[in-house]
């Protein structure tokens, strides 16, 4: 489970850890927790689908992400304090899930200074992450979240070949960049009729990424790693 706090452990934790778990199976629409409420477990995906969202001040509903097999929910909550749910999770598909009690979790990945390190690290890198994300959505318009969404994807997928997967829906895509699905339909249509990127399905293929950042005044350098 590379890229996840489980990647941290060695296989001695990691075993202790799995010999903990609960399995927790949920049905389409419940709600694994809320937020605000007491953080008492950590979430393994199993199998099905999970969507992590905040109520905003107006009621709506702002998708944070998407939680699949073998992605871990909740991880960060576990060393927050006071430890609460800063979302709220529901179930989208039949799912089954690991769930992991806080108590097990701290004294697993607290029970050594080498350890403890390798958890700071993470959780710093995934705040930095968190801080990237939201300067997407306030410094930048729409165009360009667009564009910097694609650069993402394709450093996370570590493709040379100028071809990327969306990792979610459209739909979904929308949501996370701030946009409409038919503003973010435009902005693909665009993209596609300048000739800089071409669609097949969930593939996109980007056939001239410097003119692509130039068309939204943004320098190819975001496409590189590091």
């Amino acid at each position: 489970m590379p890229g996840s706090i489980f990647s941290l452990l060695s296989d001695e934790q990691r075993t202790k850890l799995l010999s903990r778990k609960k399995v927790v199976c949920c049905k389409t629409g419940d709600e694994l927790f809320r937020q605000d409420e007491d953080a008492q477990h950590m979430y393994l995906v199993n199998k099905g689908k999970v969507t992590l969202y905040r109520l905003m001040p107006n009621g709506d509903e702002k998708l944070f992400k998407v939680f699949m097999a073998g992605e871990f929910i909740a991880e960060m909550a576990m060393f927050m304090c006071p430890r609460v749910y800063p979302m709220s999770a529901r179930i989208e598909q039949d799912s089954e899930l690991s769930a992991f009690h806080y108590a097990d979790v701290l004294e697993i990945f607290t029970g050594s200074p080498a350890l403890s390190a390798k958890v700071m690290s993470y959780m710093s890198n995934r705040i930095h992450h968190l801080m990237n994300t939201v300067n997407i959505l306030t410094q930048v318009n729409a165009n360009q979240r667009l564009v910097m969404r694609l650069a993402e994807i394709y450093r996370t997928q570590e493709r040379c070949d100028g071809k990327i997967t969306l990792p979610v829906t459209k739909k979904i895509l929308a949501t996370q960049l701030g946009m409409t699905p038919e503003t973010l339909s435009r902005a693909i249509k665009k993209l596609k009729d300048d000739g800089y990127i071409s669609e097949f399905g969930n593939q996109i293929l980007l056939t001239d990424i410097p003119s692509l950042c130039a068309s939204v005044d943004l320098t190819p350098d975001i496409f590189n790693a590091g």
